[in-house]
């Protein structure tokens, strides 16, 4: 068996022969030029070499960066502290400031070997199926990976498959776990994840507005862990916010107020969270593989469609277990915000979510009038409406709004 080194030489060569024969590589690939990439795939078959994918054009890409751990802007940090490789900035000014006074000068020397050992121990806590869900999730209370430097780590220690083994107990057992006489099991794992790994605005929150509520979801890390599972991954998420929108239908849950109440605001935070996500333009992209019409549209086909059995349960529910019928709202906007994207992003314009999930009557009108131009106000927006927004933009839709 030749070296590796070796067989890397080889099918270089192979590669190289390929481009020579084509006058196309590999990095020229590009999604709008199929008729190159059949050709370089062509090529490779001839010398023995996998097919390759095109790439999204270059001016569609997002840069592929953390948050600034200055002004905590999204996307932008380019500069990685040379000396403990744990700190990213957008520009010199957020370095230095950050350094001056943002305690990185203090921490720098020791910052690279404390976020190795938090990033280690989160990671083996998310990841212990001997603990109950509650005790597993504990260790995000203090958001321990909000810095791009600890984020980084564990995703070298393998924070992606904790975060798709922990979602995927949500998915084959949310309500048992919710119907559990320990109090350690009702949990919910894709609440905890969302809310605390995914959330974006994590220190932009804190500089510009002294909290730490957000509004937006952290793309790049949504992107990373779907690309980590291509397979199934969002599947996994998905299938598993379905069934933990349902857990406060489930009559034991529903009998007792404060449990109901408790399983409702889970289900709330979770689809408020999908409707962040689906504001994000990365986000979006990497969930409805935008870069291909034909993907695309079968991707967010399949969504949609998941969601018909479940937002029928929430239309039968009897009167009053969906307060204010807010987790049938957010079963509307969102497959309307998917078809939004479908249509910014790929130029899908034959994705109907109203014959996708049957939608009658009044039911119909609910979404052709309010969830659709919340969904489509709020992605041009980035930000959910407030009140008086939102009562613009019934009136526009010509809903009487009682003042």
């Amino acid at each position: 068996m030749p070296s590796s080194k070796k067989k890397k030489s080889k099918q270089k060569k192979a590669a190289n022969v390929a481009t020579a024969t084509t006058g196309v590589s590999v990095n020229d690939l590009e999604f709008d030029s199929e008729a190159a990439v059949e050709q370089l795939n062509n090529a490779r078959a001839a010398v023995g070499l996998n097919r390759v994918d095109p790439r999204p054009k270059k001016a569609d890409r997002l840069p592929d960066y953390p948050a600034c751990d200055g002004c905590g802007s999204e996307y932008c940090g380019t500069m990685e502290c040379t000396a403990c490789g744990s700190a990213f900035y957008c520009g010199r000014s957020c370095q230095v400031n950050h350094w001056k006074n943002g305690g990185h000068k203090a921490d720098c020397s020791t910052l690279k070997e404390r976020s190795q050992s938090i990033a280690k121990s989160t990671v083996e806590k998310l990841m212990d199926e001997s603990s109950p869900p509650l005790i597993r999730v504990q260790v995000l209370h203090d958001d321990p990976l909000d810095g791009s430097g600890p984020y980084k780590f564990a995703v070298d220690y393998g924070l992606h498959d904790a975060i798709y083994n922990a979602i995927k107990v949500d998915q084959e057992g949310v309500v048992e776990n919710h119907t559990n006489d320990n109090p350690l099991y009702r949990c919910c794992l894709t609440q905890w994840l969302m809310q605390s790994l995914f959330r974006g605005e994590r220190i932009s929150r804190q500089v510009h507005h002294g909290n730490n509520s957000f509004g937006k979801v952290d793309g790049g890390r949504i992107q990373g862990y779907i690309h980590s599972h291509p397979d199934d991954g969002l599947q996994v998420w998905w299938k598993a916010s379905l069934e933990s929108a349902m857990v406060f239908l489930h009559p034991k849950i529903s009998a007792t107020p404060d449990e109901s109440f408790r399983c409702h605001q889970m289900a709330r935070d979770i689809w408020a969270m999908w409707t962040y996500t689906f504001a994000s333009k990365r986000a979006s992209e990497c969930i409805l593989l935008t870069h291909d019409k034909a993907a695309c549209l079968e991707r967010a086909s399949w969504m949609i469609k998941q969601m018909k059995p479940y937002l029928s349960k929430l239309q039968s529910a009897r009167e009053g277990v969906d307060k204010g019928e807010v987790i049938q709202a957010y079963f509307n906007q969102v497959p309307a915000m998917i078809a939004a994207q479908c249509r910014e992003l790929a130029n899908v314009t034959s994705l109907d979510p109203v014959k996708l999930l049957k939608l009658r009557g009044l039911h119909k009108k609910m979404y052709e009038n309010i969830a659709k131009p919340h969904g489509e106000d709020m992605i041009r927006r980035k930000r959910a409406a407030d009140t008086e927004r939102s009562k613009e933009i019934l009136r526009k839709a010509g809903v009487f709004v009682v003042e």
